[in-house]
């Protein structure tokens, strides 16, 4: 098996088993990969291919056929739910209008030592504005608040120079 690339979704993890043992096994394809997960070679070809949603459902039965630990198994689906989520907002966004909606963003140089702590203010503040919000009335809207803090210069990934704002 494979080691983890943390930064993989699963759909990349199984391009990569199948890449590998076909590696290590010039005979093997598509249609033998599907039969060990016992799964159509079409269905298996669709996720390959991006044509079909990897679901929670799919990749517990996959990494159980897999031998895949649980550990694997929960990074996999935290990575589902999270693109999930991103695509569902992103199609949110493109239909509502710019006054019912608060979105900033800033870019800064920020001191490493300092990261832990920044963590930290950020769930407290995210805790204190759902307690904040969740306090007044049972009636309303439901809105989705997200905040991110990541990288945007100084690392590379296999397949991308340094990103560039």
């Amino acid at each position: 098996m494979q080691e983890l690339n943390k930064n993989s979704d699963f759909r990349q993890f199984l391009e990569e088993e199948l890449a590998r043992r076909s590696q290590n096994y010039p005979r093997y394809s598509l249609r033998a990969f599907a039969r060990h997960l016992e799964v159509d070679s079409s269905f298996l070809s669709k996720i390959l291919n991006g044509k079909r949603t990897v679901t929670l459902r799919t990749i517990r039965m996959f990494g159980e056929r897999l031998n895949l630990p649980p550990e694997e198994l929960q990074h996999f689906g935290e990575v589902s739910r999270e693109r999930k989520m991103k695509r569902k907002l992103e199609r949110l966004l493109e239909k509502m209008p710019t006054e019912e909606r608060e979105q900033s963003t800033i870019s800064i140089n920020v001191d490493e030592a300092r990261l832990e702590q920044a963590k930290d203010m950020i769930k407290n503040f995210r805790r204190d504005l759902a307690n904040f919000l969740d306090a007044g009335t049972s009636q309303g809207k439901t809105y989705q608040i997200s905040l991110s803090m990541f990288p945007v210069s100084g690392f590379r990934t296999e397949n991308v120079a340094e990103v560039e704002i």
